[in-house]
């Protein structure tokens, strides 16, 4: 399974994936998609041995979690392969087209981005996730994934190399290291890699960012905090937050904190903190909460964290400013939610923060490329710059001008 990294080559071969077309790389996601269901014990083979090692070394539950990739997660995998296959990549098309005074007609074109690496721990589904998303795309990518799941992505980009063979793609356009110390070499190549997406723990993003000579899109943090106003439909508010908190608990859209609106607090906290011990979910909560249900005490620190797990903190708070400020001070600017019917309070709410996504009356378990529609997703980017949210196909892609004339010259 060698393929030597040679950055030469893959910037070539990011320039002959740029001539392709849709249809050329939907044949790759024909194959990919096969190649994995074929593959598939393998891979769970593979897949059981890194959590048996992540086990063994004390990993987290939350870490081990985000490890699994068992048969649902394989089916999971093909299908959103199979979704990017029914989206349009955008590349080529004309973002706006104008004639100028002096005849030329100049025209806004989209284009990939040209070669990206993606850092990454954990969850070895984003393998494929990446692979599939740059090569529609058409972006050529070096993947270096966490060495707990390097078994998993072994595997997987195996069937990556297959799939590139049978649809005659340089096996170039896709690299896998393994080498950590390769790495920091890498984020200075600011000449032959366009973009670095980094997603996992805040220590591993601020040290890249921190070396990198290339952009960076990260997302370090995450965990939401949705605010339930007195206005709220009480018949929605606990299937959203238990949805929320238990779906999937340690994906970084899951609910850390509720904060409750006090006019309705009496109402709300009682019956949604049993239904929470019945989950076995640890509930904790500020001073007031324990007026009505029995909760541990938050501390200051709990407000801050990302549980990634089985504990959520409950805060009453007098009214939606309260909320905002609250949410303001700790938010990882990644997903937050409010449950209401009050439209000026919503509008407030909405326009008052600082995140990447916002979700009104719904889950924030949405937060998700495939969810939203866009096939899938590299990760959340909680920046400002080029891409915020769901980085999916257009968020891999740039633009250029191109002026055609037929012999101006400038005075």
């Amino acid at each position: 399974m060698k393929n030597p990294l040679n950055l030469h080559h893959i910037k070539q071969a990011s320039l002959q994936l740029s001539q392709k077309s849709d249809r050329d790389k939907n044949t790759f996601l024909k194959y990919l998609a096969e190649v994995i269901a074929h593959n598939k014990e393998e891979i769970v083979k593979a897949n059981v041995v890194d959590v048996h090692n992540a086990k063994k070394n004390n990993l987290s539950g939350a870490f081990i979690q985000r490890l699994i990739l068992d048969e649902n997660g394989i089916k999971s995998i093909i299908k959103k392969v199979n979704s990017l296959k029914n989206l349009n990549s955008s590349l080529g098309s004309i973002v706006s087209k104008r004639k100028l005074a002096n005849g030329i007609v100049l025209k806004k074109v989209v284009v990939p981005l040209g070669v990206i690496m993606v850092i990454y721990e954990a969850r070895p589904e984003v393998t494929i996730d990446v692979a599939a998303l740059c090569i529609k795309s058409g972006n050529a990518v070096i993947l270096k994934g966490g060495s707990e799941a390097s078994n998993t992505n072994k595997a997987l980009f195996q069937c990556i190399l297959t799939s590139l063979e049978k649809a005659k793609f340089s096996r170039q356009t896709i690299s896998l290291i393994e080498n950590r110390n390769i790495v920091s070499k890498l984020l200075k190549q600011n000449d032959s890699i366009d973009l670095v997406i980094a997603r996992g723990g805040y220590e591993m993003v601020k040290k890249i960012i921190s070396q990198s000579k290339i952009p960076v899109l990260a997302h370090s943090a995450g965990g939401a905090r949705i605010y339930i106003d007195k206005s709220a439909d009480l018949k929605i508010v606990n299937d959203i937050l238990i949805n929320a908190k238990t779906s999937k608990p340690a994906a970084c859209n899951s609910l850390d904190a509720i904060l409750i609106h006090k006019d309705i607090a009496s109402v709300i906290i009682p019956n949604l903190v049993k239904e929470f011990k019945e989950m076995n979910i640890r509930v904790l909560g500020d001073e007031h909460t324990n007026d009505f249900a029995n909760v541990e005490k938050a501390s200051k620190l709990d407000w801050e964290t990302e549980f990634l797990g089985l504990t959520v903190a409950i805060k009453i708070v007098a009214n939606a400013q309260e909320a905002i400020q609250f949410i303001n001070k700790y938010s990882k600017r990644h997903s937050e939610g409010i449950i209401a019917t009050d439209k000026s309070i919503i509008s407030k709410f909405v326009n008052s923060l600082d995140t990447a996504a916002v979700f009104i009356n719904c889950s924030t378990r949405f937060h998700d490329g495939y969810e939203f529609g866009l096939g899938s997703e590299i990760g959340i980017a909680t920046g400002k710059l080029h891409a915020r949210g769901p980085v999916g196909l257009k968020e891999l892609t740039t633009y250029r001008w191109e002026a055609y004339g037929n012999g101006q010259i400038r005075a």
